[in-house]
């Protein structure tokens, strides 16, 4: 972890302030009243009760004690709501969406926060926040004009503790536990736990801390899927590659030739978090909460990789193998009835001649610091208000070093009086003469390779380095607040109070996208140019073209193999390329990237001194401020003995000032200090200048929240709200990139040759950013029934209907007018411009029923249930058809959800078991030539499997202060498994880990 001297100056100097501002005390402020929440049963009744005394549609999860959430993670709690959807990273809890939706506001002490894995997006990701600091969570379902603005599908506010609901004097509590992972097999410790101090209950304090140092399991395979055709790419001649007798089959098979690939990395984390609390009842009317929240994580995700597809030979592999065995090449082909659409195979052989394989390290370093001042005022009168001052500031910093390496043979000119030479004379450079098969099954990909290959493949001398690079991202990002609040009560019944107030916040986002570049050895002008990739032959590939590297002859970068010298003490032999791959008996010498904690100081080691150079396309600077304000009218009234009506309606404004700046840039215009033909890949734009837009929005967004009650035990729930949410900020800020192909092969009218044109065609232009988009907007109605038939217990039944006015798509459409290299204008290219869509829908069905059955006998008595379903069908707001006809979903989330815990609580011993299942997620469509049904012209659809994650969570009290627990996350060793329109054709495989934690935690 980097040392603490990079934020101690700034969180002890707060501290301290802090204390000395608010060393003294006054009179005793109002009796604040003490909830206790112990265990899963006390955890549950306060959720309950939370959602009973609701205004809006909340659902909670509470702390089941100090400093433990049900769940290993923030994003694993929220996933027993109804309605919540996680994705995962390493196998735990990270992004979250709401009934469906990515654009989740969340907000801590119902204020916004800064994250460093939120800072540029619109969405929740609760990666660097440990969950031990946490008391509570509630997300709130339909929004008040009181609530902070943003998030479509919902909001998420974590509350942290208030060291006045703290025992009187000294208290606290400590955990340590330590975890292993099935596939890791390490021993993780975390240390956790709070101090406090409460005096009399006129003024109190208290520091949470957490420190974790974990390893997790990144086992990864991704297929790509290609084309191969009887009639085609046969190197001697054309085969019957299924056996059928006939060769006019054409098949979708998951080897293309852009490397299909498999990967395992351990993520190491270590992750510290501390979170301090003042409380200060100044006199009877004021009273001060001070909060310091702060967080900090290293992480480096080191491992290795295999390319399955990358030196195979192609489509001419399949070929081959029919032709010198006389066997089937493809073994199972799957059934093409989607009019006109190929068949697939998820079994087949091939000959192959070598491959490609490499190394991979993130390297990412985060921070926050939160801070918020707030002064309430209550002198028992009508009026109450409270000031408020927050203050965020973050950090993410990402360095990506790749290092590929592989076994074929190159011929390279490598100076301008030599003849070309092998630059790997070990190389593999048989030909298509080594056997392979290739068989997709559902957990896993088997891979059998010929005997000899494998032993060839363990030979140092086969391979050299075939090009590294490093890309890195910065994010940093300020926010301030100033707000007040203030509440007038008029009644005890009827109209009961109204809220008001405004609030002014500034937030300054800075984004840089760079590369790093090394020296290529070639000069030009006097200068010697750079080069990113280090990849030898590229650049005399780009002779031909009007970039840095036109007129080329020679290619001078230094040429590294396995065996060289610089690499000693970095080399292992690898045989792990994850569990999502079995079969591939393989071992091969490579880079062990965990000895590596500082890529640039490696790659300059490597290919000389180098400097890191801003992307200016991907790079933008933010700052959006905002002036919101609301009024909201509160009531409450007995309409008989039986029927109540309560709830609140009012409207908050807001006005948002946005100010985009971009980097112009040209597409003619590439950096003339770096070696590149006219691919922006290999090299960048220069920056020309800023571009400055600025943006003004005015939203009003209206409420209504009507709750019916029917004797004591039933509540009826009607709500309407209409939500806004910015974009994410690479959507406003990026910039525009040109892509282009090769150089075609021409017929030269003069002698009838075929020659290459002196240009590349151009492809593409993207339009990755659009500052004039508009925010997210949205109306939602809610309507839901709960019966509470015993304080512990709450039957409910929802409906829920988004009707999102505003989103973001990628409009493509071709563009005539787009010029070639040479700055020509011929055939045009794809323009793909970020724009605004409206018209989608998200709507769904929700139920839950939770109990404690503390009325069974006997040990039944100690047991309870939580269950939840939600059935939440979406449609695309176009007319995007799948190939079965039906209209494509509007997101990725899972029409089926569901959540089952069943606990055990008594004196002594505590357990419960949590089943979460996902039905299958749309991913989206995969596009390309390949995929073309007759009844639909953009691909064919992704879907994520379902899934069912288990988990299980035990404690035994020894003593009234002592408590031992173990758990197991992901008890079955659930997998994330992703295919393209037929189940069994998979194109992706996370595979995920069981882990088991054991603690003992002291409470005094």
């Amino acid at each position: 972890m980097r040392s603490s001297a990079s934020f101690s100056k700034t969180l002890l100097s707060t501290m301290i302030a802090t204390c000395i501002a608010t060393g003294a005390y006054a009179q005793e402020e109002n009796a604040v009243e003490e909830i206790v929440v112990s265990g899963v049963r006390g955890a549950q009744e306060r959720a309950i009760d939370i959602k009973r005394n609701s205004a809006q549609i909340v659902d909670s999860v509470a702390a089941e004690d100090i400093g433990k959430l049900p769940d290993t993670t923030i994003s694993d709690s929220l996933q027993r709501i109804t309605g919540i959807q996680i994705a995962r990273s390493g196998g735990q809890g990270s992004q979250v969406s709401v009934r469906g939706m990515g654009q989740v506001l969340s907000t801590m002490n119902g204020e916004y926060f800064l994250t460093p894995a939120s800072m540029t997006t619109n969405g929740v990701n609760f990666t660097d926040v440990p969950a031990s600091l946490v008391s509570g969570l509630n997300v709130s379902k339909s929004q008040s004009a009181a609530q902070l603005e943003g998030g479509i599908g919902g909001s998420i506010d974590i509350l942290t503790r208030r060291s006045l609901d703290l025992d009187e004097g000294f208290s606290g509590s400590v955990r340590l536990q330590g975890s292993t992972g099935s596939i890791t097999e390490t021993t993780d410790p975390e240390l956790s736990g709070l101090v406090g101090f409460n005096f009399d209950d006129k003024a109190a304090m208290s520091l949470a801390f957490s420190y974790g140092d974990s390893t997790l399991a990144e086992n990864q395979g991704r297929l790509r899927a290609d084309r191969v055709a009887e009639s085609w790419d046969c190197s001697t001649s054309c085969a019957d590659l299924d056996g059928n007798g006939n060769t006019n089959g054409d098949f979708i098979n998951p080897m293309s030739w852009n490397s299909p690939e498999f990967s395992a990395r351990e993520i190491e984390r270590e992750r510290l978090g501390l979170a301090y609390n003042f409380n200060l009842a100044v006199s009877d009317a004021l009273t001060l909460n001070t909060d310091i929240f702060y967080t900090e994580m290293d992480e480096k995700a080191a491992g290795q990789f295999i390319y399955l597809g990358n030196q195979i030979g192609g489509r001419a592999g399949f070929h081959e193998y029919t032709l010198e065995t006389g066997k089937p090449a493809i073994i199972n082909p799957g059934d093409g009835t989607l009019g006109g659409q190929p068949f697939y195979a998820t079994d087949m052989n091939m000959m192959v001649s070598g491959f490609r394989a490499g190394v991979m390290g993130d390297y990412r370093e985060s921070s926050a610091l939160n801070s918020n001042i707030e002064l309430k005022y209550d002198n028992g009168d009508a009026f109450t208000g409270s000031v408020r001052w927050v203050s965020g500031r973050a950090d993410n910093g990402n360095d990506t070093l790749t290092l590929a390496q592989v076994s074929n043979a190159l011929m390279v000119k490598r100076s301008p009086t030599t003849d070309a030479i092998n630059i790997n004379p070990g190389a593999i450079n048989d030909g298509l003469i080594y056997p392979m098969h290739v068989k997709l099954n559902s957990n896993s990909v088997l891979a059998e390779l010929d005997p000899t290959m494998i032993a060839k493949m363990a030979n140092p001398e086969a391979w050299y380095l075939h090009s590294g690079w490093i890309d890195s991202t910065y994010a940093e990002a300020d926010s301030d607040v100033l707000r007040f609040d203030g509440n007038f009560k008029f009644a005890d019944e009827g109209l009961t109070s109204v809220d008001f107030g405004y609030r002014f916040s500034d937030r300054a986002t800075k984004f840089n996208n760079s590369s790093f570049f090394s020296p290529s050895g070639v000069i030009k002008d006097g200068v010697e140019l750079l080069n990113k990739y280090h990849e030898v032959g590229y650049a005399t590939g780009q002779a031909g073209s009007n970039g840095t590297a036109a007129g080329l002859t020679y290619d001078p970068l230094p040429v590294i193999e396995i065996t060289d010298s610089r690499l000693n003490g970095y080399i292992n032999n690898v045989s792990n390329f994850g569990d999502a791959l079995k079969g591939l008996n393989v071992s091969i010498p490579m880079i062990d990237t965990g000895k590596i904690n500082n890529p640039i100081a490696f790659n300059d080691m490597l290919y000389g001194k180098g400097q890191s150079i801003i992307n200016p396309d991907r790079s933008y600077a933010i700052s959006d401020s905002k002036q919101s304000f609301h009024f909201q009218a509160n009531f409450d009234k007995a309409l008989n003995d039986t029927f109540t009506i309560s709830g609140n309606t009012g409207v908050r404004y807001v006005k948002t000032d946005l100010t985009v700046t971009q980097n112009i840039t040209d597409p003619q215009k590439l950096n003339p200090l770096i070696l590149a033909g006219t691919d922006p890949n290999h090299t960048t734009y220069m920056d020309l200048g800023d571009k400055v837009t600025n943006v003004t929005y005015n939203h009003f967004l209206p409420s209504l929240n009507l709750n019916i009650g029917i004797a004591e035990d039933f509540k009826v729930r009607l709500a309407f709200d209409k939500r806004m949410t910015l974009q994410d900020l690479d959507r406003l800020g990026q910039g525009t990139i040109t892509y282009l192909s090769g150089e075609e092969t021409v017929t030269d009218p003069v002698t009838g040759e075929s020659v290459k044109e002196p240009f590349q065609r151009v492809s593409s232009r993207q339009n990755n950013g659009n500052p004039y988009l508009k925010p997210w907007s949205a109306n939602v109605f809610n309507i839901a029934g709960e019966w509470y038939p015993t304080d512990s217990a709450i039957i409910s039944l929802g409906y829920f209907n988004i009707d999102v006015d505003s989103f973001t798509y990628t409009k493509i459409e071709k563009n005539p007018t787009l010029a070639d290299s040479d700055g020509v204008v011929r055939r045009g290219g794809e323009e793909q411009t970020v724009t605004n869509g409206s018209g989608g829908t998200v709507k769904g069905w929700e139920f839950s029923y939770q109990q404690s059955f503390d009325f069974l006998p006997g040990l039944f008595g100690n047991t309870g249930i939580t269950f939840n379903y939600t059935y939440s069908p979406t449609e695309s707001p176009s007319s995007e058809l799948l190939p079965d006809g039906s209209v494509a979903p509007f997101n990725n989330t899972a029409e089926d959800q569901a959540n089952l815990v069943l606990w055990y609580q008594d004196d002594k011993f505590e357990a419960r078991v949590a089943a979460n299942y996902l039905g299958d997620q749309y991913q989206g469509k995969t596009s390309g030539w390949m995929w073309n049904p007759s009844n639909t012209d953009k691909g064919m659809p992704r879907y994520l499997k379902e899934t069912l994650f288990v988990d299980v969570t035990t404690s035994y009290n020894v003593t009234e202060d002592l408590q031992i627990t173990l758990a197991v996350n992901n008890l079955t060793e659930e997998d994330n498994i992703t295919y393209t329109q037929w189940e069994d054709f998979i194109d992706s495989y996370n595979i995920f880990e069981r882990r088991i934690t054991a603690g003992v935690n002291y409470k005094f």
